[in-house]
C-alpha cells in the first residue's frame, strides 16, 4: 500500500513565527494528547525517543519530563522556527535531556534500531507518503518496541476549525473548493491501521478521542486557532478589519451557543503498532 500524494503543502516558513509566538513559554498548556501518546508508545523513565514533527515542542517537552535525566528525547522538525521557540520552552524547564535537529519525517538520518519509542503529534498528516514514513520509523525502532502517532478526527468532528476556516474564507472573499486539505487526513476509521499495517507494525490498536469543548460566551476563544491556521493572511490586516473578522467568526459561532456558552466538538485519532 502506497499514501495518495498529499494536497498542496501548507507555506510553513511562513506560518512557524506564528506558531512560534503562541507556543507555551514552558510546559504544555494543554498536555492531555501529549500524555495520551506517551501512554500509546509506551514510554517509561529512562527511554530514548524520537519526536517527529515536534513543531514548538508537542509533546517533546512533555516526553523529556517523562524519561527523566536518564533518557532522552531527540526533537525533529522541518522549521528551524519551530524548534526555536521548543528550545526556549527547553531551556526555561532548564532541560538537559533533549536535543533538536532540524529534519523532515520523510528523511531520518538515524541508525535502525535506536530508539525505545517515536512519536507524532498532528505531523503524519502532512507528509507525501505515511507508508514510507512509518516504515522508516519502524527501521529506527528497537525490535518490540512501539510507535504512536495522533491526527485531527474529521472535519465534521472539530467544530472550532471549521468554524473558522469558513469565516475567514468567506470574509476575504476566497471561494473554498472544497478539496480535501491536509489537517484532515487519515481521519477516518481504520485509515491510521491500515497505514501501520501497511508499514510492517504488528499489534496496531486505533481509538478516536472525542469531546465537547466548552467556551465562554463574549471570549474571542478562536484567536489562538486564527492565527496558527491563518496567520499569513491575516497579518496585515488594521485593528478596524480585525475586529470586522472577529465579528464575522462570532456571527458563524452563533449556533453552537447555549444558555451563555459555546459547546464546540474536538475529536482526535491515534494509533500505535509494534515494530
Amino acid at each position: 500500500m502506497r499514501a495518495d500524494k498529499a494536497p498542496a503543502e501548507p507555506d510553513w516558513d511562513r506560518r512557524a513565527e506564528h506558531w512560534a509566538k503562541l507556543a507555551p513559554k514552558s510546559v504544555s498548556t494543554h498536555d492531555a494528547p501529549n500524555q495520551l501518546l506517551i501512554a500509546r508508545a509506551g514510554i517509561e523513565v529512562g527511554d530514548n525517543v524520537l519526536d517527529l514533527a515536534s513543531g514548538t515542542g508537542e509533546p517533546a517537552i512533555s516526553i523529556a519530563l517523562k524519561v527523566g535525566e536518564n533518557g532522552s528525547v531527540i526533537a525533529t522538525d522541518a522549521s528551524a522556527t519551530m524548534l526555536e521557540a521548543a528550545k526556549r520552552r527547553a531551556e526555561a524547564l532548564e532541560l538537559r535531556n533533549i536535543t533538536f535537529e532540524v529534519t523532515r519525517m520523510e528523511e531520518l538520518p538515524f541508525d535502525a534500531g535506536h530508539f525505545d519509542a517515536v512519536t507524532c503529534r498532528f505531523g503524519l498528516m502532512q507528509c507525501d507518503d505515511a507508508v514510507a514514513v512509518l516504515s522508516d520509523v519502524r527501521r529506527v525502532l528497537k525490535p518490540g518496541k512501539r510507535a504512536a502517532v495522533m491526527v485531527h478526527g474529521t472535519e465534521e468532528q472539530n467544530t472550532q476549525f471549521t468554524v473558522v476556516r469558513a469565516a475567514v474564507l468567506a470574509f476575504i472573499g476566497e471561494e473554498d473548493s472544497g478539496k480535501q486539505i491536509r489537517r484532515f487526513r487519515y481521519s477516518g476509521p481504520g485509515e491510521l491501521t491500515a497505514l501501520f499495517e501497511a508499514a510492517g507494525f504488528s499489534h496496531v490498536e486505533e481509538e478516536e478521542v472525542s469531546e465537547v469543548v466548552t467556551k465562554p460566551a463574549g471570549e474571542i476563544f478562536w484567536q489562538s486557532m486564527l492565527d496558527r491556521g491563518f496567520g499569513p493572511r491575516v497579518a496585515g490586516f488594521d485593528a478596524e478589519r480585525r475586529a470586522a473578522l472577529d465579528e464575522a467568526i462570532a456571527r458563524a459561532f452563533e449556533p453552537y451557543l447555549n444558555e451563555g456558552e459555546y459547546n464546540l466538538r474536538s475529536t482526535e485519532r491515534v494509533a500505535c503498532g509494534v515494530a
